[in-house]
């Protein structure tokens, strides 16, 4: 077996094409990716969120102090207050394409314009009562208006110690308003739950499951040259002394070796010189990797061993599993794979890039819990599964002659 697996191994990586796909197209659509969305959530993601301010003494109010001090980690302001009527601010928040002349035609001049000319849109009202109170109106639930939902249950439940931080002095309320705006702060940069908040990072998750099922077609490659009614080779094989499970065993850890060096390479290429954040400490990404990898050469040997079937119908198989299994994870279109899972979520269970880039998900947004365990889980039973029945596949093809 050892003969064999030297013997595989070199072949490998002396194939200019395997070594291109396998190592060459990852890096360079890990590249492009980088390109195209690394600039975008660098801008976005630290967006003055735009507020309207109403109420009748609004802009000398604690709470309104604190939101204008608030600050990202760039030094930018978190906040854009517009203060105006409530008529006004209402016509600011359902603002749209359709609305936006009808606003203009009622509201004329009260509508504050933003720096490009256009009619302020705002993502919230606060309104300031006479009482003090504070209250907040969204029209939309999106990442923004959570977060500015969360400021403000902040600061409610602080309201109290601002309120009696007031009555004993300048000093003691200065420090209770910096108390409040370090809670606020924490709820911005915990807004949006995970290490990294990029909505664009589930294309790097797709890459990396990308290159996982690449695996199973060098062992679909490897693995159905050795079947006697698929090439010379096969034919030789199946003449020979060797026991099938020898060469096939060989063959798997030739592919399963190269994929591994490709894979680790692509990681530090992304990990280490991009700074790609995938989220989660780099060991359980490097473990989730592996595993993807095993995966992929489990489907690859599966597939090779379906009936007696020419390669070319074996390949367009494997072709319509992770060509269909890469869309409906999202490496097309990211937001395909939600609609999958409102719709169809069993798909998203079996599938093999989904299960890799949902495990991948679940470790930046939620650490290593319950559902990067139940994804874990499911890639080695389905690893398991995927070589068992092929094992199983691979006993029951006998040949009367070659």
């Amino acid at each position: 077996m050892l003969r064999i697996y030297s013997y595989y191994i070199k072949k490998i990586f002396r194939t200019k094409t395997v070594v291109f796909w396998g190592l060459a197209f990852p890096i360079i659509l890990g590249s492009l990716f980088y390109f195209a969305f690394g600039s975008i959530y660098g801008q976005q993601s630290s967006r003055a969120m735009k507020v309207a301010i109403v109420g009748y003494g609004a802009e000398s109010h604690a709470f309104v102090k604190v939101l204008e001090g608030l600050t990202y980690e760039n030094g930018n302001k978190m906040m854009d207050l517009t203060f105006t009527t409530e008529d006004a601010a209402r016509a600011m928040l359902r603002l749209d394409a359709a609305g936006d002349k009808q606003a203009k035609a009622v509201f004329g001049s009260d509508i504050e314009k933003d720096e490009t000319g256009e009619t302020k849109r705002v993502i919230g009202i606060i309104k300031i009562g006479s009482d003090g109170s504070v209250t907040l109106t969204i029209a939309e639930n999106d990442m923004y208006q959570s977060i500015l939902a969360g400021i403000v249950s902040s600061y409610r439940a602080k309201a109290d110690l601002l309120a009696d931080s007031a009555q004993r002095g300048e000093e003691a309320f200065a420090k209770a308003e910096a108390s409040v705006a370090k809670d606020m702060e924490y709820v911005v940069s915990q807004g949006a739950q995970g290490e990294n908040k990029d909505p664009y990072v589930p294309y790097f998750y797709n890459l990396i499951a990308m290159m996982c099922m690449l695996a199973s077609t060098n062992i679909l490659d490897a693995v159905v040259s050795l079947q006697p009614n698929c090439s010379n080779t096969g034919l030789r094989v199946g003449a020979s002394g060797v026991s099938k499970f020898k060469f096939e065993a060989g063959v798997i850890l030739a592919v399963l070796t190269f994929q591994l060096i490709c894979m680790g390479i692509a990681l530090f290429y992304l990990l280490g010189i991009l700074k790609i954040r995938f989220g989660g400490e780099i060991p359980m990404i490097i473990v989730t990797s592996v595993l993807g990898v095993l995966m992929g050469c489990g489907l690859g040997y599966f597939v090779s061993h379906i009936g007696r079937f020419t390669y070319g119908v074996k390949n367009t198989i494997l072709t319509l599993i992770t060509m269909g299994g890469g869309a409906i994870s999202g490496l097309y279109a990211v937001q395909l794979k939600a609609v999958v899972e409102e719709s169809a979520p069993i798909i998203n269970r079996i599938n093999p890039m989904s299960v890799i880039t949902d495990a991948f998900y679940s470790l930046n947004m939620f650490g290593v819990g319950d559902r990067y365990f139940r994804a874990i889980i499911t890639m080695l039973a389905l690893t398991a599964g995927l070589f068992l029945l092929g094992a199983v596949l691979s006993r029951r093809n006998q040949y009367e002659s070659l």
